[in-house]
């Protein structure tokens, strides 16, 4: 992961904006006046959380990302705006070197070979004649296609070496399936083998994106384990992740609430009926690391647990016990005192929402979605959770039972670093046992502090962010221009003669990008740069993107003589992707003008809509043109 890329997923590119100028949500954006020329009548100005972007559709018909932003708003040059915005998101700045660039080239390799490998998965469950019992069991969890498309979710062969020997066929490194965790090391045999078989596959990605491992159920009636994740890897760490937050977060920003379940097809039920603010814990633990990353988009948490699982005394009585014999961190589904520390220690608010015994959220959700919603709705305080669930049955006239659960509920108490929270659960604790707060707080001062089955941190790793639709063949294009400058002339001469315009900085995505177009640009019409020395020309950040875009895999060298053609296709695809956004916003802003009688604005933005059209009209003729030349010459299209 880019240092910009690390400050990007902590900080949210609303709350930036949001800071100098007024927004309103519109749909999944929002808009507001822009700060960059005089408007006061229509909002023109868009923000879009789900890309973390911004876009004027007004007089300045710019954009970026959150650096553009600040670098205009303030009048810095990029590294100005890096120490700005790295300051505020707690990234800190270190020099790159030669070691930790060789670690980011691997993890690169990794995190591509990844998301091929996950196209493969996917690819087999959609296709292959021996995933039709994957294809029953998800019709059967009621899981629509779509649901499987934006999800990814693939079928391991039942086969010992099926991934082995199709990637060894593409040419793949044995050695990096190994190191991703598709392929495992028998040591006594000295044999290499599939790890995934006759499974289905739910590719697990970061926060920002990324494939970094698997999760995969058995379809076997007496497979064991029923669910096996990836190893742990350089990418994959469990205890850092969870499943969904990628997706989530801009909606958990906006529900101001994250609700955390336990299982894949908790999530996927979830999402599919609309709760898009739900992740799964990797693992049986929900740690503190996974609580943090879930601090940079709520401060409210809610944990729903499966009734079979937490909701039992007989639970809550084995984590006790275990506790209190064991002198090593211990891993188990539900921690309320380990909770209660992270709540102190974070500054946040978490629930526990109680299932129906022998139901999980996958099953309420399918059933009836409005009970699911009252569920997370009703949920309580960790605290209040555990002393309901101990008392509930409770034999008020047994002074033994009493005093048990005085002594299990105590710990709790004691670690909530707010005095009057401290006190409010006294009380409440005092009347359901019916006795004396003061007799609660002596026995207290006498109950031994065990150590919290709190799981080790680790050294957080570093992630990084694979590119998909209009980034990944923004970075494909950009990472052959950055190798040979001269096919920004091709490609420009192509574009000129289907009367559209030349690449310029506003076709790209991310402020690394543009930097890099307007060397690469220099080179190709003036020699100004010399490429390849990027440490040189290049702020570090920017440097990073160059080396990891000119790792990328180039086009076949028996195609170079097509690469022109295929390169400008490849721009009118992003340029259709990206007309496609824009006239959604710029009918939301035409609604909004005719809202307030805003003629000015409305004459502007139907003439946008015209020129829009246009241009789209364009970009297909020489879409179709190049397609049909690349088709009668043998070639494929991107």
């Amino acid at each position: 992961m880019t240092v910009t890329q690390e400050i990007k997923d902590r900080l949210d590119i609303v709350d930036i904006i949001g800071e100098s100028m007024s927004l309103r949500k519109a749909g999944n954006s929002y808009t507001g006046f822009c700060p960059f020329h005089h408007n006061t009548r229509t909002p023109a100005f868009v923000v879009f959380p789900e890309t973390q972007t911004w876009r004027c559709f007004g007089a300045c018909a710019d954009g970026g990302d959150v650096f553009n932003y600040v670098m205009r708003k303030n009048g810095l040059d990029f590294p100005e705006a890096l120490k700005m915005l790295a300051l505020r998101a707690g990234v800190e700045l270190k020099p790159q070197t030669a070691a930790r660039r060789m670690q980011q080239g691997a993890e690169d390799r990794l995190s591509n070979l990844l998301m091929v490998i996950a196209d493969y998965y996917h690819h087999l469950l959609l296709h292959a004649p021996q995933a039709e019992q994957a294809r029953r069991y998800l019709a059967g969890r009621a899981l629509s296609a779509e649901t499987i498309a934006t999800f990814k979710i693939g079928y391991a062969l039942d086969s010992w070496d099926a991934v082995k020997t199709h990637f060894a066929s593409l040419g793949y490194d044995q050695q990096d399936l190994l190191a991703v965790g598709v392929l495992t090391k028998n040591e006594d045999k000295n044999t290499i083998y599939d790890r995934f078989r006759n499974r289905i596959m739910f590719p697990i990605r970061n926060a920002g994106g990324s494939v970094v491992g698997f999760g995969a159920r058995t379809l076997d009636k007496d497979g064991i384990p029923k669910y096996l994740n990836s190893p742990q890897t350089i990418l994959f760490d469990k205890s850092h992740l969870l499943y969904n937050l990628d997706l989530a977060k801009r909606h958990i920003r906006e529900a101001h609430c994250a609700v955390v379940v336990e299982g894949y097809m908790d999530v996927l039920q979830a999402w599919q009926h609309g709760f898009h603010n739900v992740v799964a814990q990797m693992g049986t633990a929900l740690t503190e690391q996974q609580l943090r990353l879930l601090k940079r988009q709520t401060k409210k948490f809610v944990i729903a647990l499966d009734a079979d699982a937490a909701g039992a005394k007989a639970t809550l009585r084995s984590l006790e016990v275990a506790r209190e014999t064991l002198d090593r961190d211990i891993d188990f589904g539900f921690d309320a005192r380990g909770l209660v520390r992270f709540e102190g220690r974070l500054q946040t608010t978490i629930e526990v929402a109680t299932l129906p015994p022998g139901l999980d959220p996958d099953d309420i959700i399918r059933k009836d979605p409005a009970q699911w919603e009252a569920i997370i709705q009703s949920a309580q305080p960790t605290v209040d959770y555990v002393i309901d669930v101990l008392t509930r049955d409770l034999d008020l006239t047994d002074a033994k039972a009493k005093s048990a659960v005085g002594r299990r509920i105590t710990p709790l108490i004691m670690d909530i670093p707010d005095a009057i929270i401290r006190d409010h659960y006294w009380q409440i604790l005092a009347r359901k046992i019916e006795t004396d707060v003061m007799h609660l707080r002596q026995a207290a001062l006498s109950v031994p502090q065990i150590k919290s089955a709190i799981p080790q941190q680790h050294k957080p790793l570093q992630y990084s962010k694979s590119r998909v639709g209009m980034a990944q063949r923004q970075a494909d294009f950009l990472g052959h221009c950055l190798r040979f400058p001269r096919l920004v002339i091709l490609v420009d001469e192509k574009l000129r003669q289907s009367d559209l315009p030349a690449v310029s900085e506003r076709d790209f995505l991310t402020i690394e990008d543009k930097l890099l177009w307007g060397y690469v640009y220099e080179e190709a019409f003036d020699g100004a740069v010399v490429l390849g020395d990027w440490e040189t020309h290049f702020d570090e950040s920017v440097a990073e993107r160059a080396i990891e875009l000119t790792e990328l895999p180039l086009t076949d060298p028996a195609e170079s003589d097509r690469l022109p053609d295929v390169l400008t296709l490849s721009v009118l695809s992003w340029r259709l992707e990206w007309a496609k956004r824009q006239r959604l916003q710029l009918k939301q802003l035409i609604d909004e003008a005719k809202r307030v009688n805003d003629d000015e604005a409305l004459v502007s933005l139907t003439e946008q809509v015209v020129d829009l059209s246009l241009q789209t009209n364009s970009i297909n003729r020489a879409r179709h043109g190049l397609s049909a030349m690349s088709k009668r010459q043998g070639g494929a299209t991107p």
